[in-house]
Formats: structure tokens, sequence, C-alpha cells
């Protein structure tokens, strides 16, 4: 099991604190005097059941060695802050620096043998005291060795997410898990170090943190619920680009989906896993979205990209697309069942190395704009409720098309065209 490197005077900094109840770390650079202040405020409102436990606040830091950890405060009510340098930086685009920092932070709540570590993101917009006592509630009361969001995005946010990461993850793994990456969750004392061992392979950035995963595939079983959390997180300054963001979050959950295939293969349909915490019932439904420029990059990509897709899609898959390109826009639908057929066909061909996983996972991105495009379309005239009841259908289909996946894994051959 890989270990996380921490720089010496951050190891003597954590000698010196010795161990914590419970650890809120953040999962990137946030400043250091609004974290201060706003942890300082929050943790007093926490109420009496938390007066005993000894807190401490960490974040990854640059100037962590000359700033130190503050002053033990035990017995104040008021947390300790931690500022920390792990060794290695963290290194690549969009979520590689966010998940080497959470497991930063889980190895270090490790290393203080806290009873519970609480990853936030480091925009802070999940520090509050209500998300921390859910979180520990979970974890404390209910013995929860991990616990996950649930955040209320509008109906046009978060769209990988719907239409990717988790129906596969649930089709796959047969836990209903809203989100299966997220910037926060909780664990309990005893799983942090199995999540910070993970470390990503040095020879792929893809390599991410999945908790979720090693909360379905662990030999000891990890009970893992879910909380409604009310944070609205800021992904990247300055917009991101949908091709790279798609292929490192698909990459990685095909890479994970290749990992524990001896696990997945053994799973049928999905069962839900508690929720705490109440739903907000003032979340924006998004903005509007135009999709023909969506679908105008689909009916593209028919054409750019019909010598790939034939290497990686079925005979029938692809006439049902030709058949799509062909719509008018206020006709087009593009069915859960072949959209799932869709994602698992490309995982089976980033197994098999049909093509270059670069290219191979380039060549995703005018399908699933085909599909955000149907989902808009579809969405626009629910209201969020009825949004998620749609959800719920999609994520049946994954799992209804689930014997298929297991036949092209099986025997990838049969299929081909």
């Amino acid at each position: 099991m890989a270990a996380i490197e921490f720089a010496e005077e951050t190891r003597q900094q954590a000698e010196r604190i010795g161990s914590a109840d419970i650890v809120i770390g953040l999962a990137g650079s946030a400043s250091a005097d609004e974290l201060r202040t706003r942890a300082a405020q929050i943790v007093p409102q926490l109420g009496p059941n938390f007066a005993s436990l000894r807190i401490v606040v960490a974040w990854p830091s640059p100037g962590a060695e000359s700033a130190g950890a503050s002053p033990d405060l035990n017995g104040s009510n008021l947390p300790t802050f931690f500022p920390f340098t792990p060794q290695a930086g963290s290194s690549g685009d969009f979520w590689a620096p966010v998940s080497a920092h959470q497991r930063a932070v889980l190895a270090l709540a490790a290393s203080l043998n806290a009873r519970i570590c609480i990853v936030l993101g480091p925009d802070l917009a999940a520090l509050d005291a209500h998300t921390i006592q859910l979180f520990a509630y979970a974890v404390l009361e209910r013995q929860c060795g991990l616990v996950m969001p649930i955040y209320s995005p509008g109906k046009y946010d978060a769209l990988i997410n719907t239409g990717i990461l988790s129906p596969l993850h649930r089709a796959l793994y047969g836990k209903r898990i809203r989100f299966p990456l997220a910037f926060d969750f909780a664990v309990s004392g005893s799983v942090c170090s199995r999540l910070a061992g993970i470390a990503a392979s040095n020879h792929n950035s893809n390599a991410l943190l999945w908790p979720v995963t090693v909360a379905a595939t662990d030999t000891s079983p990890i009970a893992v619920g879910q909380i409604h959390l009310d944070a609205h997180h800021q992904a990247a300054a300055g917009g991101l680009d949908l091709s790279a963001v798609l292929s490192q979050l698909a990459g990685s959950l095909f890479q994970e989906m290749d990992a524990c295939a001896a696990h997945w293969q053994r799973i049928r349909g999905s069962q839900p896993s508690p929720i705490w915490g109440n739903a907000p019932t003032d979340a924006a439904d998004g903005q509007p979205i135009d999709s023909r420029p969506m679908l105008d990059s689909f009916v593209l990509g028919s054409k750019n990209l019909d010598e790939v897709w034939r290497l990686v899609l079925p005979p029938n898959t692809l006439l049902e697309l030709r058949r799509l390109t062909r719509l008018p826009p206020e006709q087009f639908l593009m069915p859960d069942e072949l959209w799932a057929g869709i994602v698992y066909d490309f995982a089976l061909a980033w197994r098999l190395r049909t093509i270059s996983r670069a290219h191979l996972l380039g060549a995703l991105t005018p399908l699933y704009l085909g599909w955000v495009a149907s989902w808009v379309g579809e969405v626009s005239s629910l209201t969020r409720a009825a949004a998620e009841q749609r959800f719920e259908k999609l994520a049946h289909a994954w799992e209804d098309r689930k014997p298929y996946l297991l036949s092209r894994w099986r025997w990838p051959d049969r299929f081909n065209p």
C-alpha cells in the first residue's frame, strides 16, 4: 500500500498535535484568513455534543513550513488550525489535484488517529455547522464508514455525473449513489488509511480517488450513507474544456471498471443507501440551454468520426445513430438504452485498446453532446422533482442493459462488426 509523503515540518507538526477526534480538511488551497475566521465561528455553533471533541482544521498551503499549526486550543471550544505541505506536489487537469489533496487530508487524519475525517472542497462552499453535524452524525452515530453528498444542482448542471458517472457506477456496483465523485465526503477513522493508501499510478494521471468504489469492493464491508448538502462548488475559474474534463472523468471510471471487473460482474440490480438531511427547497433550475449547438456537434461528429465509431460500436447502434442525425431538433430523442450501450461499448474499447485511448475518449464527446441535447429537451418542461424521477428511469435503463455489458466484456469478439 503506497503512502502519502509529507514534508518533514508537516510531520513534526502532526506529532506535536498528537491526535484528533475530527479532522476537517480541504481538498485544495484556500484563503487561510477566511478559513480560520469561518472555522472559528462555526465550531462553537456545533453544539454541546462537540464541545469535548478535539477538532483539527487542515488545508494544503505552500507556506505551511513557515506558518506552522496554531497552538493547542483543546478545551477552548476552538479548532486547531493545521496548514500542511505534502512532500510531492499534485499535477494534472481538473480533478487530479483535488484527488491528490483528498488523499493527503485522509493520510493526515490517519496519522492523527482521527475518529472521523471530513473532506471539503477548497472553495469553502460546504464549510458550515449543519454540514459538519450531518457528516458527523452519519459516521459517529449511524456507523457509516463513508458518507457521500447529494448536491442539488439545477436541471442542466452536473450532467457528466447524471449522464455517465452516477448511472454507470450504480449499474456496476449496485449502490444508488447520486454523486460518486464529489468534492465533499466523510469517512470513519478505520477507512482513512485505506483510502489514503490508494495512490494514483505514476504512469496514469487519470487514476482518481473513487471512495465509493473502494467501499463497494473492499474485502471488509463498508457501510455507505448519503446526506443532502446545500453547496454549489465552482469547478474552476475561466471555464473548462468539455472534451478534456469528459476524457479525464470517464477515463478514470473506465480504469476503475477494468480493475474491479471481477467484483462488479457478480452484481445484479441496485440497492438504496440511507440518506439524512433535507433536500433544499429553493434550488434553482438553472439557465435554459440552447441544444442546437450540441446537436450540430453530434451531427458533425457522426461525419468526421464515422471510422472511429465503426471500430467501437456495433452495427445496430451505428444505424440508430444515423437515424438520429436525420431527425429535426424538436424530435431528437436518444433512447436511454442506446446511450447506456454506447458508454458500455466505449468502456470495452478502452479496456481492449481498440484505438488510442486519448482518441477514443475524444470520440465520445459528440455522442455525449447528443445525449445532453436529448436530456435538455426532455427535462426543460419538468419540475426539479420530475427531473429527478427522470434520472431514476435513466439509471434503471443502465441496470437493464448490464447483461449486454457482461456479454461484450466476456466475449468481445462476438459483437465485432
